[in-house]
């Protein structure tokens, strides 16, 4: 039954069936027929020879015999491991990219209260772990099931008192079992779990090294590092450890069984009500099963932490995606954004409080405010980075309700240029590539002049060809942001999102990226975030927010006549450009 049940929610979670396995585990019980059979071989043997009716003709025919199973059981071993694997890999292959691509699908939210390491954890430790075991474990389950039902069936047939004593220590056995896997559950998913946070505690550290350096705290989080590894440490010795007493309980009743089939057979052969040969039989046969039925133990506590480690990418994928559109939407003809009393916090945290207001096609507009006042959350509701609450006002694109528009439809038509640039493991050709996965080279360089990063690019070593490392930390601040304008310039989209592009370089990158984001916005409808205020005076329109809200919209010009939040930002920006340092300081030596 519990086979049944990881069976099914592994095939749920690749999202289809694959027969292969169910023709492993077919060929896995014929396996098992052919590991029984030379049993009842040496039985014909040993009986035909005590009885002095052996021939060397019938040894002939009896090693054959036994040969012929040998051989059989190679086969069929074969043919469960095989299928087996291959489906094991693809089902659960079939599995991580559906996990990924519905972690894609969900709300921004859902990141925020998870670390990217515990996500990894489920990706690589909880699904390798399944692997693992229905790889290795499925098929010796189903042979160490089957062989000891077959034998012992068989065994009550020759006689049925032994087949008896056999048969009786396998529901004490089970009971056994059953006490040991709650206990062992329990701390196989500490293990999980404490894996999981030493993923991410690793990340962690990895990621904030210099800055761990820089400000002398390294020891700290290097501690707390150390403390996640040694929680782990704990947590796999307990799995080991505590269920042992258990496992040996469940072994001893095994033993047991043949110590009770020496003892009953040997009262049995010397009463006479038994044949000696049969006795040396069963004997014989019970030294297999016993083997066969310790490793059904194991086995069954391995499907059982497989089941475990499943539900935790089950709960994953069980988290509630961005909506899609649930009939046909009109199609977007136009791009003009429309945003309409929109309202939206962060859990308890309010940003925005009936935001109106229209970005025009083929024209920039500008969103500008003080930190927290909310441009990066309405730039990124434009985009369904997150979703509006029902109720909550809505977003237009060309009159076309974007919560209407599916998923993948709705970001053909936007590119978006976010402030802090993430570039991948790759060539700077692949990276650039991502803006669309089809683009030619000639297109990708094409699109790296626009966006002023040809000529850094041939500079290095090999040019377009050059791999970056995780981050693309070997590049400045400037160079990987004209990287990420290149992608939107490859890209194309009718909608282009400038999330503070240029917030954090130096003036002369800012130069280029400037002239860069030009090329990217002819006749488009661009939306701009900008935090120093000249690089927007020439902006078709200017939104001010304000403490979430809309205080003001207009040009330039008109924001500077009307005396409100943009003037006052503005004089701030000016007077601070003029600043000085008053005074020099000494430093004697």
């Amino acid at each position: 039954m519990m086979l049944r049940e990881v069976f099914m929610l592994g095939e749920r979670l690749a999202g289809r069936k694959d027969a292969r396995l169910r023709r492993g585990l077919l060929f896995a019980f014929a396996e098992a027929l052919t590991i029984a059979a030379p049993y009842a071989l040496v039985l014909f043997f040993v009986r035909e020879a005590l009885e002095h009716r052996l021939s060397m003709q019938m040894t002939w025919w009896i090693t054959g015999g036994i040969v012929l199973a040998v051989v059989l059981r190679l086969a069929f071993s074969g043919g469960a491991m095989s299928n087996i694997f291959i489906a094991a890999h693809a089902l659960l292959g079939q599995a991580r990219i559906r996990t990924a691509d519905h972690l894609r699908r969900l709300p921004m939210g859902f990141f925020t209260h998870r670390r990217s390491g515990e996500l990894s954890g489920v990706l690589t430790t909880d699904i390798a772990l399944v692997e693992d075991v229905w790889s290795h474990t499925i098929g010796i389950f189903a042979a160490s099931f089957a062989l000891p039902m077959l034998v012992g069936l068989g065994l009550c047939f020759l006689d049925l008192r032994l087949g008896l004593v056999i048969l009786a220590a396998l529901p004490v056995a089970v009971l056994v079992l059953a006490a040991t896997t709650p206990l062992f559950v329990r701390e196989i998913e500490a293990v999980l779990e404490a894996t999981a946070d030493v993923s991410a505690r690793v990340v962690e550290y990895v990621q904030g090294i210099a800055v761990l350096r820089a400000f002398g705290r390294h020891g700290e989080v290097y501690q707390r590092f150390v403390k996640a590894m040694e929680h782990l440490r704990d947590a796999l010795i307990r799995a080991d450890v505590l269920p042992s007493p258990l496992l040996a309980v469940f072994g001893f009743v095994i033993e047991v069984s043949f110590v009770a089939v020496a003892w009953v057979g040997s009262a049995l052969a010397l009463r006479g009500s038994m044949q000696p040969a049969v006795l040396l039989v069963f004997l014989v046969v019970t030294v297999g099963v016993v083997r066969q039925v310790a490793d059904l133990g194991v086995a069954l506590l391995m499907l059982r932490a497989s089941q475990r480690a499943l539900g935790r990418v089950d709960r994953l994928l069980a988290e509630e995606p961005l909506a899609e559109a649930t009939t046909p939407a009109a199609r977007i003809e136009r791009f003009d954004v429309h945003i309409d009393d929109v309202s939206f916090a962060y859990e308890d945290e309010a940003v925005l409080h009936g935001v109106s207001t229209t970005f025009p096609e083929r024209s920039l507009t500008a969103l500008v405010g003080a930190s927290g006042s909310g441009k990066s959350t309405l730039v990124h509701l434009v985009a369904r980075l997150w979703d509006i609450p029902r109720g909550k006002g809505g977003i237009r694109i060309g009159g076309v309700d974007i919560r209407d528009v599916p998923f993948e439809e709705l970001h053909q038509h936007i590119a978006m240029v976010f402030q802090d640039v993430v570039l991948f493991s790759g060539t700077i050709l692949e990276n650039v590539r991502v803006g669309r996965p089809d683009a030619s080279r000639e297109e990708i360089e094409r699109a790296a002049k626009a966006a002023r990063a040809h000529d850094f690019i041939t500079a290095l070593p090999s040019g377009y060809d050059t791999v970056l490392g995780e981050g693309g930390g070997t590049l400045s601040g400037g160079e990987r942001q004209r990287l990420s304008i290149a992608r939107a310039i490859l890209k194309d989209a009718p909608i282009v999102l400038l999330d503070e592009a240029t917030a954090s370089v130096d003036a002369s990158a800012e130069a280029e990226i400037q002239r860069a984001i030009d090329e990217l916005v002819k006749k488009k409808t661009v939306v701009v975030i900008a935090h120093r205020l000249r690089t927007v005076r020439r902006a078709h329109r200017i939104v001010v927010l304000d403490k979430g809200r809309v205080a003001e919209s207009g040009t330039h010009d008109e924001l500077l006549v009307k005396d409100g939040v943009y003037a006052a930002l503005w004089r701030e920006q000016e007077r601070a450009k003029g600043w000085r340092l008053g005074a020099a300081v000494r430093v004697s030596g």
